[in-house]
């Protein structure tokens, strides 16, 4: 039986591309990352593709002429392939309107706040956190939802809560959601593949 393909955006460390890719190695999740997109030459998720022999493809808009050709190009890599799953992880570039037109509802993303709070343009990392604290919230958490042409609008597919505590800072906090982001994130794929 062939399995499910998955191909993961990541424009960072990628802890959450990882997380994902143990899961897939422990056959959590029954399926496999083809390929991993990249916008960043120094990212350090490239490492880690380069060490477990998973295709990285470096392709950032700032290399085109203009967003159509940078579009083509994207849209000519996801058409070869041809992924059940696309899954942002830690993707700080906005997904072209053709590409989410293309696969509707086969477009991920993570995001470290509970959602609609703290999302949007510009909210991301250490960001988020130190937003959290400053607001004095009693509680945070990570949210997966479906991606859309608007940052962070696209319908919730879960979340996790974490409490903030009186002690907390953005630095602990932001470890308190990743753990929870690593544990949530292979879930939601196992499930959304398994309706696939």
């Amino acid at each position: 039986m062939n399995k499910k393909r998955i191909v993961v955006f990541a424009s960072g460390s990628g802890s959450n591309f990882r997380a994902l890719h143990q899961s897939v190695l422990k056959k959590d999740i029954p399926a496999r990352i083809t390929a991993l997109i990249c916008d960043n030459p120094d990212a350090g998720v490239l490492d880690y593709a380069r060490e477990h022999d998973i295709r990285s493809v470096l392709i950032s808009p700032k290399n085109f002429n203009n967003l159509a050709d940078y579009t083509k190009k994207l849209a000519d890599i996801l058409e070869r392939e041809a992924p059940h799953l696309i899954v942002l992880a830690g993707y700080l570039k906005k997904i072209p309107d053709h590409i989410i037109e293309c696969y509707p509802r086969k477009i991920i993303n993570i995001h470290p706040a509970l959602l609609p709070k703290y999302g949007g343009k510009g909210w991301y990392g250490m960001r988020v956190h130190r937003a959290v604290i400053e607001n004095r919230e009693k509680e945070s958490g990570c949210t997966v939802h479906y991606v859309t042409g608007n940052y962070d609008e696209g319908p919730v597919i879960a979340q996790i809560k974490v409490p903030v505590s009186t002690d907390d800072t953005a630095e602990t906090l932001a470890e308190k959601v990743l753990k929870q982001e690593h544990l949530l994130y292979p879930k939601v794929v196992r499930f959304l593949l398994s309706n696939f």
